[in-house]
């Protein structure tokens, strides 16, 4: 079978590129003719596996524009420049492509232009645009342009042979807002043999904290360094580290920047950016425990990849991963704002040894089941065969 995987950009790590990979990676293991097509791809900055691929991009970087330009550059990108860069990436997909399998956000046109050159087209949804305010988008108020986009994107969506998605409250939110029918597939978990697994250190003086994902204010890192403040003040010794690219949303990077440095924190919280692979290794391998608090996170693949190694994960009850979680077996769920609550969970972690060691003994087990090619990959590939079939047995109805 000859497979698109088009993803929106390949020059940041995160849980869409590591789900575009680990597919593309099985896809290739069964036999199939797969090729990766994005608008931005940057192979420094991205997961360094994508060099085993061949990879159509358009450029290492989005421009940035000035003066009027930035102002209007919302419209402007969509109305015009998207469309541009979608027909151009369009036509690097051959011709007698199979199924092209669209990644998350912002390949409308694309997928529009697949659809009327009668290409079967499956659209992997991990988080619906902000203009349906739901999820991450829920606090947009929307102008005449966001209505405008939310009408185009209800249009297209309605051409789509098949839409998955990785939490069963997204599969209601496509439901409620595009009236389709979604297939859940869960996301797997890496085995990443330089961690290593973690258990309660007894002669530990300070005690770490991690958390990552790009910077965005659903992240709720502000939470955190209040949590971290708190413990100190408790007089607990407790650091925390923060892995994420910045560039997407400066804004909200100076907010936790200023919000450290407002409470005196610079030597106890550090943001990272976005790493290389060893140094993300050595911070989990460092770190004695890990916390996801987003607000109304999709899903959080992250959650699962640091279980994976039994580092006990704190994780908010808005995160769809609890999906899979049991609470106070294999992970500790809570409020994303509860600060007392999270400050009680980090000290019975710090001073509860049967407590700590039980947490990470069961997160293991749970992750070790979650493969990427029984949970995602191998679901997938059944979705694109059943295309290809109904493809073949419509040819044969018009010969």
């Amino acid at each position: 079978m000859k497979i698109a995987v088009v993803v929106s950009e390949l020059n940041i790590r995160g849980g869409t590129h590591k789900q575009v990979l680990r597919l593309c990676q099985y896809l290739r293991k069964k036999g199939n003719d797969v090729c990766i097509y994005t608008k931005y791809y940057d192979l420094s900055k991205t997961y360094s596996e994508f060099i085993n691929f061949n990879i159509k991009y358009l450029h290492k970087e989005p421009k940035e524009r000035q003066g009027i330009l930035r102002k209007i550059n919302a419209l402007l990108n969509f109305l015009i420049l998207d469309y541009l860069r979608e027909k151009k990436l369009y036509k690097m997909i051959p011709k007698d492509v199979d199924v092209i399998n669209v990644h998350d956000n912002g390949l409308y046109y694309l997928s529009s232009l697949a659809k009327k050159d009668n290409k079967k087209v499956v659209w992997q949804i991990n988080d619906l645009s902000g203009v349906f305010s739901v999820g991450i988008g829920k606090e947009n108020n929307l102008n005449i342009f966001d209505k405008c986009t939310k009408k185009y994107i209800e249009r297209v969506s309605k051409k789509i042979d098949k839409i998955t998605v990785n939490v069963t409250k997204n599969k209601e939110r496509v439901k409620a807002c595009l009236n389709r029918d979604a297939l859940v597939l869960y996301c797997g978990v890496d085995d990443n043999k330089h961690l290593i697994i973690h258990n309660y250190n007894e002669d530990n003086k300070v005690f770490k904290l991690l958390t990552t994902g790009v910077f965005l204010p659903y992240r709720n890192y502000e939470t955190l360094v209040d949590v971290v403040d708190v413990l100190r003040k408790r007089g607990y010794d407790v650091k925390m580290d923060i892995i994420g690219a910045t560039y997407l949303c400066p804004e909200y990077v100076n907010y936790i920047e200023t919000k450290i440095q407002k409470k005196n924190l610079q030597k106890m919280v550090k943001i990272w950016g976005q790493v290389d692979e060893v140094t993300y290794n050595k911070l989990y391998n460092e770190a004695n425990a890990f916390a996801f608090i987003n607000i109304d996170q999709s899903w959080g693949l992250t959650v699962f990849e640091a279980m994976s190694c039994g580092l006990p994960t704190i994780v908010s009850n808005s995160v769809g991963a609890i999906e899979l979680l049991k609470n106070d077996v294999d992970s500790i769920i809570v409020q994303p704002h509860d600060i007392n609550k999270i400050c009680d969970v980090l000290i019975n972690l710090m001073v509860n040894k049967e407590y700590y060691n039980r947490i990470a003994e069961n997160a293991i087990i749970s992750a070790k089941s979650y493969t990427w090619e029984k949970m995602y990959c191998e679901p997938l590939l059944k979705v694109f065969t059943e295309l290809l079939m109904e493809t073949s047995y419509e040819k044969s109805i018009i010969n």
